[in-house]
Order: C-alpha cells, then structure tokens, then sequence
C-alpha cells in the first residue's frame, strides 16, 4: 500500500506554511527519527515538569541535495534545515560553523545533551533515548555537529547541541536534531497545533485549548504507532492510524445505537473505507473486476443492483455498525461489517493485544517491555482513557472474531500482514477511529 504523506497522515489542518518541510515527505521510514523526537520532547517536559534545565529536542527533515552540502554553513539554509526554529516561542538559531563527526560520536552527543538535566529521567525516556541513539547508529551514513549563532545578537550559543546527519533510507535525507534549553511559550495566545510542532512547521496553525488536547494526544499516538510498527517489524510506517474527533452528539445520543448510526454514516471514515482498504475495482480495459476473490460480485449480483446502488452484492454491509449482542463470525474477513463489543469484552482484548506485542516486539526487535508498554500506553490506553473517560462510558465497534479478538489472530500472535482491521470508539464527547494494516505506509 502506498505511504500516505505526513498531511494526509496528521489530517493535517489546511493552512498557507509553504510545503517544503516534512509536510511534504511520505509517512514511511523516513520518520523514524522524527515520531522518537517527538515522544521523547513531550516525555521530558511531562516527566519533570518542574525541572529548570529539562531540555527539549526538535528535528527537521529535507532531501538530500545532490551537491556537497554538509561542511558549509550556506549549503545547510539551501536545504532547509537551518535556521532552527523553536515551535513554542520562535527562538530562531543561524548556522556559524561545521565540524565532521563520526555518527557514533553524533549519536552519543544527541544521547548526553538529552540526559544533561538535573533530575533523574523517567524509566521510558531512557529506553526510547537508547532506542534513538540505535537508530542513529544503524542509519546515519555521515554527520557534523553544528555551532550556531543568535541572529538577533550574533553571538554563538554555546547551551546547544544541533547534530547533522545524511541519513541512509530508501530515499536518503537529510536530518537535524536539536537538543535546547526548553522556554516558556511566548505569550498568552493560543497554542499551536500539536501536527505543526511535529512538522516544524515555520507558520504553525493556532487552535483553541479545547482542541489542543485532542490534536496533542492524536498526534503523540501516532508517533507512538509508527514507533511499534518499526517495533513489530511491520512493512509499513503508518501502520497505525488514527482518527480522533470530537461527534457533536450530546451524551445520550452517543449512548443511542440509531444516533451514532446515523452520525457514523456522515462521516469520511465510513465514506473513504471501501474504496482505501477493500481493492475492488472494475478494469474497463481488461473488462474484468479485480480485488480479494470473495469480494468480486457475481454477474447475477450485478444485474440485481438497483438506480441507488442496493442489492445482494459481497461487502454491501462493511460499513454497517453491528447491534449489541449479534454474533460475528468465527473468523473476521475483509468486508465484513463491525461487530459490537462490550467494554469488559474489549479492554480484556487490549490487554491481551498488549502481552502479544510485548511477546512479539522481544522476539523480532528484542525490544524492552516497558518500552513497549510506554508506546502502548501512547497508542490506546490514554485515549480510550480521555475518550471513555474514568466510567468508560463508550460504544465499541471492531472488525472482531467471534472471541472478539480484533488485532491478534486466532493463534494470538499479531500477523503484520493481515488486511486491514478496524476499530470506533464513541464516547460521550468524542470518537476515535482506529485502523491497523502492516503494510499500510510501505
């Protein structure tokens, strides 16, 4: 399946930034870097919010020039990656001079300047900063740390590390991580959105504080995917994805099956699943329909389609919400319709999903379970936390088996190479929509 863009990924808001930044680039390994930066910044301002040198961590990410461009000061603003933008007040740094390094060295210069606080860091920090650091190592085919100076002053910081790596992938790229002194925000406005600080966005998007939290939690929960993808060893990078929005059904129509019917039919989630994930299509050139062989209608089937589109056809039901109480089949195939799960039901299974990725993630990554659980924790306890709330007053669709297994299969393991599966959450205020595909972003 083809990586959506970063855009796209973040549904990103629209807005006038120009589009040469990572906005621009595919959601695919090119972002590995990037979604570990991104937890790792809100982790250390989370875990120590009252320490005075917390610092914090940006990166930005361009193509890789085909001219010599590491060495120079003016060849690094030519790609993009410099000056360096701080998202939360501005604070703009100039590159003044370059010296070559060896990557471990930039690796461990990246590892010492996150660690370089006075208070002790929280055990997932760790681990996700050795985790970057492997990374780095495993990737970077050159780098040069960067002094920079205060445009404003023109004299050089000396408080900053700024690494510059080429980094080796399908399309090669060139990456900046910039660890900094962390600032207050500037002012009192309102924050920017959470997708434009991934981005880096140089004009980032406003939004209200009521719309901050949800953007925040989405985007850190598809960092926290994209991680465990890699984990996983998934084909793709954005084999996660996230939806999450607020319904505009008070609280007892978001407790009503009809309503959140209703409302689910308006959506683009359930307007855009057919045609993103089922593959059915006629080829008027060949004269012949393709996809998944159980989904291909029959001629008959065909014939009896109405003027509005109904009839008995394979998949006319993907889309409908399942009542409370009917049974799904006792394996789930790609057009199926949702099934209900009761909430005991579900959060059994995510816990069960949770032991299956510890057990898989340390057998093809050898990863660290409480690394693990951290990027877990990102991905679906928090929200379905906010979204549920302390009640977990929710209804819960998936694309579930009969023992309401949705993303492990029958022997309880995790296959990255399933077809895509699904999961809607609605809750009083919010709904979040969730669809796992391993090679979704390859």
């Amino acid at each position: 399946m083809l990586s959506p863009d970063v855009e796209e990924f973040l549904q990103h808001p629209e807005h006038e930034a120009p589009k040469g930044n990572l906005l621009a680039e595919d959601w695919n390994e090119q972002l590995d870097v990037a979604v570990r930066v991104h937890l790792i910044d809100r982790w250390l301002s989370e875990d120590a919010p009252d320490a005075p040198d917390a610092p914090m961590v940006l990166t930005d990410i361009r193509p890789e020039p085909n001219e010599p461009w590491m060495m120079r000061p003016d060849a690094l603003v030519k790609t993009g990656l410099f000056p360096a933008m701080e998202h939360t007040n501005g604070t703009r740094r100039d590159p003044h001079a370059c010296r070559a390094i060896a990557v471990a060295e930039a690796a461990s210069a990246v590892e010492r300047a996150l660690l370089a606080g006075s208070s002790v860091p929280s055990r997932r920090v760790e681990l996700l900063i050795a985790d970057l650091r492997e990374l780095i190592l495993s990737q970077g085919r050159e780098a040069v740390l960067v002094t920079v100076v205060d445009p404003v002053t023109g004299a050089v910081v000396p408080d900053e590390t700024h690494v510059v790596l080429a980094w080796e992938t399908e399309y090669d790229a060139a990456l900046r991580i910039s660890v900094v002194p962390r600032r207050e925000r500037e002012g009192r406005g309102e924050p920017r959105h959470a997708a434009c600080s991934f981005a880096a966005c140089p004009d980032g998007v406003r939004v209200a504080p009521e719309e901050h939290g949800v953007a925040e939690a989405k985007v850190r929960a598809l960092c926290a995917g994209t991680v465990l993808a890699a984990l996983l060893k998934c084909d793709g990078r954005a084999a996660f994805s996230v939806g999450w929005q607020p319904h505009g059904l008070d609280p007892e129509q978001a407790a009503d099956l009809d309503e959140v019917r209703e409302w689910w039919e308006s959506t683009s989630w359930c307007e855009e699943y057919d045609d993103t994930y089922l593959g059915v299509y006629y080829d008027y050139g060949a004269g012949a329909w393709f996809g998944p062989s159980h989904l291909i209608p029959t001629q008959d089937q065909i014939d009896n389609i109405d003027s509005e589109g109904r009839g008995d056809y394979p998949a006319q039901d993907c889309t409908t919400l399942g009542a409370p109480g009917e049974s799904a089949t006792s394996l789930w195939m790609l057009g199926d319709q949702l099934h209900s799960l009761d909430t005991a039901a579900f959060l059994t299974e995510v816990e069960a999903f949770r032991r299956a990725c510890r057990h898989q993630c340390r057998e093809t990554s050898d990863a660290s379970g409480p690394l693990v659980d951290a990027l877990l924790d990102e991905l679906l306890a928090r929200p379905l936390e906010r979204v549920g709330g302390p009640e977990r007053r929710m209804l819960i669709w998936a694309d579930a088996d009969e023992d309401g297994g949705f993303w492990r299969t029958d022997d309880h393991s995790i296959d990255v190479y399933e077809d895509a599966r699904r999961l809607l959450v609605v809750g009083p205020h919010e709904a979040l929509y969730m669809i796992f595909n391993g090679d979704s972003g390859s």
